[in-house]
């Protein structure tokens, strides 16, 4: 692991480390910069920086405005339990290539995670009672309609912000164009028992960002959390976004609500969406 002793204070010239765009101009607090795991070369490639201590929620907001110039995001890590660095949120499966994001449509993610959890079992039947799946089948619905934005999403995403940080909690900045890319440029493996790699996920996240103006905030080891600045407003369209996310994170659905019906209203006009995964 790649260590980064700045003083307190002192502006962090990452560009030079991740080769991105301009340095960041927001004076940053110590911190390293965390690299692969995985590799065996004895220069492996940096992921991100990371802070020593929880951060500012006005330190991340300030680094968010700068993200189209710095190529830098900033996120939020969450974990009580492991090391930074020597852990599942960072680096502990090798990232696979940004590229492959682009090879994914939301409604081929969907339809084949969809069609997997449904497969029926020659001796047990089916894997689900419709009851759990309604108002839909075993046929997946594809994705949901996008929502009416509510709000600024950058503006909402800093305003939830002080929800999600805790004395747990440290300051990430990952070289990706666009937060939902992180769970892949960082080598995630909290969704491992769900997913093999995370291309597709980050894919559906992604269309997330474009459909209901959702911004990346937090990740931990077996957690994901967003704000939604255009939730779904009516149980119609709830349905169709829970249908989403069972696709996307059966354990939080299965193992909390118990139904898709369930869930939807739990969601409906919600600002905040957050995954588990065991």
């Amino acid at each position: 692991m790649l260590r980064d002793d700045r003083q307190a204070g002192a502006p962090a010239d990452l560009s030079a480390v991740f080769g991105t765009g301009a340095g960041v101009s927001v004076p940053l607090p110590p911190g390293e910069v965390l690299t692969e795991q995985t590799t065996l070369t004895d220069n492996p490639d940096p992921l991100c920086w990371i802070s020593d201590d929880a951060p500012a929620p006005q330190l991340v907001a300030a680094l968010r405005a700068e993200h189209r110039v710095t190529g830098l995001w900033p996120l939020l890590l969450c974990d009580s339990d492991e090391v930074y660095g020597e852990r599942c949120t960072v680096g502990v499966v090798p990232p696979e290539p940004l590229e492959h994001i682009d090879r994914w449509r939301v409604v081929d993610v969907m339809a084949r995670i969809w069609d997997g959890l449904v497969q029926a079992d020659d001796e047990l039947g089916p894997a689900y009672d419709l009851e759990v799946l309604a108002p839909f089948d075993y046929n997946c619905p594809g994705p949901a309609r996008g929502g009416n934005l509510l709000a600024d999403p950058d503006v909402l995403a800093n305003q939830q912000l002080p929800r999600f940080i805790d004395a747990d909690t440290r300051l990430a900045l990952i070289p990706v164009r666009r937060g939902a890319d992180v769970l892949t440029a960082l080598g995630w493996s909290g969704a491992a028992n769900h997913v093999s790699r995370t291309a597709g996920l980050s894919a559906m996240a992604r269309s997330w960002e474009e459909r209901f103006g959702a911004r990346l905030l937090r990740l931990g080891p077996d957690r994901l959390d967003l704000s939604v600045a255009a939730p779904p407003q009516d149980s119609d369209h709830a349905a169709a976004v829970a249908a989403e996310h069972w696709t996307f994170c059966p354990d939080r659905i299965l193992q909390e609500t118990g139904t898709l019906e369930a869930y939807a209203q739990e969601i409906r006009g919600r600002r905040t969406w957050s995954f588990w995964w065991e």
